[in-house]
């Protein structure tokens, strides 16, 4: 269910990583992240919908505007948001643009800056100036890709790194999150790099969407987002004198944007079991999701997995106000191995298997059947445990 983490990460072709601290996290922690493209790359981003938006999105909309979508790196630093500091926090994030631009001689718009953490904070921005130099020299350290998952994280309990090779190239993405994490985007910040074009800025962009919504789209937690949400694709630029350079194939990208989000669904904060949420006999995917959407995110199904019990009604009653059209008495509903409940109908016989599935696995899976068609969505989320209270009431403590 959950791919491991490797020891090393591997980058695609002409990306460097690495990470170093500069003081924002305590007893010298990682918290300065960088990824480097040897060469101008194109770049495709999705960020956050909430109206409260980082600083960092304001910066990286502009770059990107006025690059034409052309990037050489991307800075990323945790621990503190820059998210409602004002025009200030906006000046400092291009300030550190424009200090790593000097630094890999390239144009400040070419140049990144994505940032998580505490909000209402100024960024501690000379703290980063000083530490650049030795990031880029981070960045050709064997164990750089790893590094920058470890610099990223904020409440995570470790990196989030899968890279995928392919007859073509490879697929290498990372990802940080473990609370605050809904669509729209699920908050999170997810990386994916690829040594293969992905088209034109039009059809990256597509497939973009179209990956983030079979992945982090399908992610909760707790059902709140952030105001820094960012996913960014890096590929080389589509050589328009190639015609028969095919696009990076979606599934590729998509197979490891699915394994980041599965592990930010494991390492919610406070979890002890990551959920599976099966959605079947839909009439449409749309629906699928929207359902298992409810239902992940229902604090009454989380805590009954976090209590090991096997609860079909919680389950049911989630899906019936998702304001999707189904019969409750022809759907069926099951924990694991056990059908606890079919057409309309407990089964109170199966309930032990549930239990078991629940208590003796750390990957769980629940779900329905709506009997409403073939169509068919996994959604991934975590048990709600007293541990979720106690890291966010002491969260800024």
């Amino acid at each position: 269910m959950l791919e491991p983490i490797p020891e090393a990460v591997e980058m695609p072709r002409g990306f460097r990583a690495g990470g170093v601290g500069c003081g924002l996290k305590a007893d010298g922690e990682l918290d300065l992240g960088l990824l480097v493209a040897e060469e101008p790359v194109a770049a495709n981003a999705l960020f956050t919908q909430n109206r409260l938006v980082g600083a960092h999105v304001t910066v990286c909309r502009r770059h990107l505007a006025t690059s034409g979508g052309r990037v050489r790196a991307v800075l990323v630093n945790s621990k503190n948001a820059n998210c409602a500091t004002g025009e200030t926090g906006v000046q400092d994030a291009v300030a550190c643009c424009a200090a790593l631009a000097q630094r890999l001689d390239c144009p400040t718009e070419q140049v990144l800056m994505v940032s998580t953490g505490v909000i209402g904070a100024p960024l501690p921005r000379q703290r980063i100036l000083d530490h650049l130099d030795a990031l880029v020299a981070a960045t050709t350290e064997p164990n750089g890709g790893i590094d920058f998952a470890r610099a990223i994280m904020t409440t995570d309990t470790y990196p989030k790194a899968i890279s995928h090779a392919h007859d073509a190239g490879r697929v290498t993405g990372f990802a940080k999150g473990s609370g605050m994490i809904h669509p729209d985007l699920a908050t999170m910040l997810a990386f994916y790099l690829t040594d293969q074009p992905c088209g034109d800025q039009a059809t990256a962009q597509h497939a973009l969407t179209e990956i983030n919504d079979r992945s982090m789209q399908r992610v909760t937690v707790d059902g709140d987002t952030s105001p820094n949400d960012t996913v960014l694709l890096l590929h080389p630029a589509a050589d328009p004198a190639r015609s028969d350079a095919a696009p990076a194939p979606v599934a590729n990208l998509t197979e490891v944007a699915q394994a980041l989000a599965r592990h930010i669904a494991a390492d919610g904060e406070g979890a002890s079991r990551l959920v599976t949420v099966e959605v079947r006999g839909a009439a449409s995917e749309r629906d699928a999701m929207i359902v298992g959407r409810v239902i992940a995110t229902s604090p009454l199904v989380k805590t009954a997995i976090a209590g090991r019990d096997p609860n079909w009604g919680r389950i049911v009653s989630a899906a019936g106000r998702a304001d999707i059209a189904f019969d409750p008495g022809a759907a069926r509903v099951w924990v694991g191995p056990a059908e606890v409940f079919r057409h309309g109908r407990p089964a109170p016989e199966a309930e032990p298997r549930g239990a078991e599935h629940l208590q003796n696995e750390r990957a769980v899976r629940i779900g329905i059947d709506l009997g409403m068609g073939s169509a068919a969505a996994d959604v991934w989320t975590c048990d709600l445990t007293a541990d979720y209270i106690h890291i966010n009431a002491d969260y800024r403590t």
